[in-house]
């Protein structure tokens, strides 16, 4: 039996703790601020809209290397879970649960991350249920963690919190809500446990605003899938470690490109590929160019005899290196329906092919539907080469941080454009673009 644990963000709002500011250990809340941050950061790293600065900040603060950040994310995330709980355990030990009372918020809650990311649940129950009874944590917290540890058990959940997915021996199924206790009155037990949201927009959120939810009985469930193999022995190891090196060749000119790449990196790739300072110069956008096309000639060999690589056979981060290949291809309108079909059947995450489409809208001076794409203008003024960057159009603007929520992005489309492009965003209109265009 093979459980799919979520990893849940939530917005915790800071407030001013005035009369409280005596109480707090200012010492442990920056101690469990760290160790937060060490929790989430490589599940960050995990989001496929995650930014080229965001990964050279880590491998800088973490010492990693590429082949870290592309091939043992799931390990380096494992090992960093391991010393958490570590620290954890040890600050339990000595005050107990870290409560809103004695290191404020949100700080009280880092303790719970670790905790629901570690095999200890059972054990640190009875201290998240009276952390949550003496409102040092939010109840919903508690509430996640019954529900995970219900699952464990093989039980009926009670606020449908989890999620779950079967192994059978070649493939695993596709994701589902494990079943609900007395599913008719779940949306009032979310509702008075502080959920914001009923089970089937939390399941949407989760896999996708096509997905439909279906409660099952726990029966159904169990024979989903019988003596789970390991992820090792499931896993095809040789495409695996294929599908990184070609993910790693994939970004490797894009990465020289960078504006705030480190020096040391620069050299690093240098020597790695034996360039010569005209490659490094004029000759950059022809060397990715020529990677592109090798890529992609593997790539379609790989299609051919596989079929889409997705999760199920390299698992993960490598099933999107196929994804990647493709962006950067003339080919997306080939692909697309392939790559829906590997959304479709959870091998790779929703907003990949939400990617991929207004990638394809864009190409064809199409609305985008997702805002994912953004366009560069070049223009030469007095011998001097101005660039403008925007968010290609959107065909409902006014919806569309409700879309990429649904489908999985974790940035609203002002947060997202000024990540990418450093401006505010700007709302254009298709005829506004198209005649930047023809200034290019």
């Amino acid at each position: 039996m093979r459980y799919l644990f979520l990893v849940i963000f939530f917005s915790v709002l800071m407030n001013a703790q005035k009369n409280q500011d005596k109480k707090i250990n200012v010492k442990l809340k920056n101690e469990l601020a760290t160790i937060q941050k060490d929790d989430q950061v490589y599940r960050e790293l995990m989001q496929p809209d995650a930014s080229q600065g965001q990964k050279e900040k880590v491998m800088k603060e973490k010492n990693l290397t590429k082949e870290d950040i592309t091939a043992r994310l799931w390990s380096l995330m494992d090992e960093q879970d391991k010393i958490n709980i570590e620290k954890v355990e040890k600050i339990i030990a000595e005050y107990g649960y870290p409560g809103k009372s004695l290191v404020g918020e949100p700080e009280n809650e880092t303790a719970w991350y670790v905790i629901q990311h570690s095999p200890k649940i059972n054990q640190y129950m009875p201290v998240i249920k009276t952390a949550a009874d003496h409102k040092e944590i939010p109840f919903r917290l508690y509430a996640m963690m019954l529900d995970r540890q219900l699952m464990n058990d093989q039980k009926e959940q009670i606020y449908g919190t989890q999620g779950f997915s079967a192994y059978d021996g070649e493939k695993e199924s596709e994701p589902i809500i494990w079943p609900i206790k007395d599913v008719e009155n779940v949306n009032k037990r979310r509702k008075e446990a502080g959920f914001d949201n009923t089970v089937e927009n939390y399941a949407k959120r989760l896999y996708g605003k096509n997905f439909v939810f279906k409660n099952y009985t726990l029966d159904e469930v169990l024979k989903f899938g019988t003596g789970q193999k390991t992820e090792e022995k499931s896993l095809n190891i040789e495409l695996k470690k294929e599908l990184a090196q070609i993910y790693n060749d994939d970004q490797i000119y894009r990465e020289l490109m960078q504006p705030n790449i480190k020096p040391e990196r620069k050299a690093e790739i240098i020597k790695e590929k034996n360039l010569s300072q005209e490659d490094v110069g004029s000759g950059l956008i022809k060397l990715m160019n020529d990677q592109d096309q090798k890529n992609l000639a593997k790539v379609e060999k790989i299609i051919e005899k596989y079929g889409y690589p997705g999760k199920s056979m390299v698992g993960e981060p490598e099933n999107n290196a196929v994804w990647y290949v493709i962006q950067h291809s003339p080919k997306i309108e080939k692909y697309l329906p392939l790559v829906k079909k590997a959304s479709d059947k959870k091998e790779i995450p929703y907003r990949l092919y939400a990617m991929m489409l207004d990638r394809k809208l864009m190409y064809e001076n199409k609305e985008q539907i997702y805002g994912t794409q953004i366009r560069s203008i070049f223009t030469t003024k007095d011998g001097k080469t101005e660039t403008l960057s925007f968010v290609w159009p959107i065909k409902d603007p006014d919806q569309v941080n409700e879309l990429r929520k649904n489908s999985g992005f974790g940035k609203t489309i002002e947060d997202y454009a000024k990540d990418m492009t450093g401006i505010e965003y700007k709302k254009y209109t298709l005829k506004e673009a198209l005649e930047l265009q023809k200034k290019k």
